[in-house]
């Protein structure tokens, strides 16, 4: 498995689209689109950033990078983990900018109150922002 479908391999693994990633990286989105399809060669810079950004611990990192394939003992927990690390530094680098405007906090607690699935809060979600 090559480098870059590690890649997109840890980015489903996050559960996070390509867009989502590219702007957390400040990349365009069809660049990623061309580094996960290997169309494209990752600088030194941007692999940095990756690792950081996505949270991959060294080990796994170093693996990727010698297309070798990480061998967890338990696969789940360490995709559990993996998207735990990815959401608490995501809510350290943006919700913690916004977390003290009171229509950030109204619009999160319209949304659970008034979603109970995610299902339903995409769709609450996206009618909001339609409206607004």
């Amino acid at each position: 498995m090559a480098f870059w479908e590690h890649l997109r391999a840890y980015r489903e693994k996050l559960d996070i689209t390509q867009i989502e990633a590219a702007k957390i990286l400040g990349i365009d989105h069809s660049a990623l689109s061309k580094y996960e399809k290997g169309d494209l060669g990752i600088s030194i810079e941007l692999l940095t950033k990756i690792k950081e950004k996505y949270k991959i611990p060294d080990d796994q990192f170093l693996y990727m990078l010698q297309d070798k394939r990480y061998k967890s003992e338990n696969p789940i927990l360490e995709a559990r983990e993996s998207k735990e690390r990815y959401i608490e530094n995501f809510q350290e680098e943006y919700v913690n900018e916004i977390i003290h405007l009171k229509e950030y906090r109204d619009f999160t607690m319209d949304i659970v109150h008034f979603a109970e699935s995610d299902k339903e809060r995409r769709k609450y979600i996206l009618n909001r922002l339609k409206r607004d």
